[in-house]
């Protein structure tokens, strides 16, 4: 036991004395997720809603890579999106690409459409408390006007 306690304000990784930070807050993290559909109107796209369900911000500028099929199991990439603004705990944008000349199975539904969240981002600050969800499977199916 020291003789003299060192002051938390001097102590590396403390100086916390004034947050008022309760526990349960302190260690709180961003954790992406997405829902997927198709934008069937004008020129055929994709469109990822991604949504924060964590307890923490995460800003602006993460990439959202779709594609064709799983990506793990050779699908293929339609494109990349990104957000363009921070996303704090439940906020939701709408990240979309435009896909010229779709495949058929990929309209009809046949192939499933996946969207990667922070795909292929070079490390950053932020972390989040989940990753296991930052693959989503989705349609592309669009109804045919009848």
């Amino acid at each position: 036991m020291p003789v003299a306690e060192t002051p938390n304000w001097k102590a590396d990784g403390l100086n916390n004395y004034r947050q008022n930070v309760q526990p349960e807050g302190e260690f709180s993290a961003p954790d992406l997720t997405a829902t997927i559909f198709p934008r069937c109107d004008g020129p055929y796209g994709i469109v990822a809603r991604v949504r924060n369900i964590g307890q923490a911000a995460v800003p602006a500028g993460v990439v959202v890579g779709f594609y064709e099929g799983d990506p793990d199991m050779g699908g293929v990439k339609l494109g990349e999106g990104m957000t363009k603004k921070a996303l704090y705990p439940a906020e939701a944008e709408d990240v979309a690409i435009d896909v010229a000349n779709p495949s058929m199975a990929l309209t009809d539904g046949a192939t499933p459409v996946y969207v990667v969240l922070d795909d292929g981002m070079p490390e950053h600050l932020w972390q989040e408390c989940r990753t296991e969800n930052n693959k989503v499977a989705g349609s592309g199916y669009c109804l045919e006007p009848g």
